[in-house]
Protein backbone atom coordinates (compact mmCIF):
# COMPACT_ATOMS: atom_id res chain seq x y z
CA UNK A 1 0.00 0.00 0.00
CA UNK A 2 1.18 3.44 -1.16
CA UNK A 3 1.29 6.22 0.84
CA UNK A 4 0.20 9.61 0.21
CA UNK A 5 0.86 13.28 1.62
CA UNK A 6 -2.10 15.17 3.22
CA UNK A 7 -2.84 18.65 3.94
CA UNK A 8 -4.47 18.41 7.46
CA UNK A 9 -4.31 21.56 9.03
CA UNK A 10 -2.90 24.34 6.36
CA UNK A 11 -4.12 27.55 8.72
CA UNK A 12 -0.90 26.27 11.22
CA UNK A 13 1.42 26.58 7.87
CA UNK A 14 3.74 29.62 8.61
CA UNK A 15 5.03 29.77 5.16
CA UNK A 16 8.67 28.28 6.34
CA UNK A 17 9.52 25.84 3.62
CA UNK A 18 10.90 23.00 5.12
CA UNK A 19 8.86 20.95 3.83
CA UNK A 20 9.70 22.10 0.18
CA UNK A 21 13.52 21.70 1.05
CA UNK A 22 13.03 18.23 2.19
CA UNK A 23 11.26 17.30 -1.10
CA UNK A 24 13.82 18.48 -2.97
CA UNK A 25 16.96 16.95 -0.92
CA UNK A 26 15.06 13.86 -1.33
CA UNK A 27 14.80 14.43 -5.23
CA UNK A 28 18.34 15.51 -5.30
CA UNK A 29 17.66 18.86 -6.85
CA UNK A 30 18.66 22.10 -6.35
CA UNK A 31 15.89 25.09 -6.70
CA UNK A 32 12.17 25.26 -6.19
CA UNK A 33 11.70 24.01 -10.09
CA UNK A 34 10.23 20.71 -10.27
CA UNK A 35 9.16 20.84 -6.34
CA UNK A 36 6.13 18.16 -5.36
CA UNK A 37 5.01 20.65 -3.10
CA UNK A 38 4.52 24.46 -3.50
CA UNK A 39 3.54 27.09 -0.79
CA UNK A 40 1.55 30.28 -2.12
CA UNK A 41 1.08 33.44 0.22
CA UNK A 42 -1.93 35.78 -0.16
CA UNK A 43 -2.59 39.00 2.05
CA UNK A 44 -5.88 39.02 3.77
CA UNK A 45 -7.41 42.20 3.00
CA UNK A 46 -9.87 42.21 6.18
CA UNK A 47 -7.04 41.02 8.36
CA UNK A 48 -3.81 42.28 6.70
CA UNK A 49 -2.38 39.16 8.05
CA UNK A 50 -0.13 37.01 5.34
CA UNK A 51 -2.32 33.79 4.97
CA UNK A 52 -0.03 30.62 3.16
CA UNK A 53 -1.90 27.65 0.81
CA UNK A 54 -0.13 24.38 0.04
CA UNK A 55 -0.28 22.58 -3.23
CA UNK A 56 0.55 18.90 -3.39
CA UNK A 57 1.83 16.79 -6.26
CA UNK A 58 -0.21 13.10 -6.96
CA UNK A 59 3.33 12.25 -7.25
CA UNK A 60 4.57 12.89 -4.16
CA UNK A 61 3.36 9.35 -2.80
CA UNK A 62 6.81 8.34 -4.55
CA UNK A 63 8.90 9.25 -2.04
CA UNK A 64 9.03 9.61 1.85
CA UNK A 65 5.91 10.77 3.20
CA UNK A 66 6.95 10.08 6.84
CA UNK A 67 9.94 12.28 6.45
CA UNK A 68 8.22 15.52 5.12
CA UNK A 69 5.57 14.83 7.65
CA UNK A 70 8.06 15.22 10.49
CA UNK A 71 9.91 17.91 9.14
CA UNK A 72 6.60 20.58 9.83
CA UNK A 73 7.56 22.23 13.14
CA UNK A 74 3.54 23.09 13.23
CA UNK A 75 1.95 19.80 12.20
CA UNK A 76 0.21 20.76 9.27
CA UNK A 77 0.55 17.66 7.29
CA UNK A 78 -0.97 14.02 7.62
CA UNK A 79 -0.51 10.67 5.84
CA UNK A 80 -2.81 8.66 4.20
CA UNK A 81 -3.32 5.80 1.92
CA UNK A 82 -3.11 6.25 -1.26
CA UNK A 83 -6.44 5.71 -3.54
CA UNK A 84 -5.77 3.75 -6.94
Amino acid sequence: MTKTLEVKFPNRCVGCELCVFEVQRQLDKVGLEGSFIRIFRAKNPKTKNIEFSIETDPHIGDLDVEKIKGICPNGVFGVGAKKE
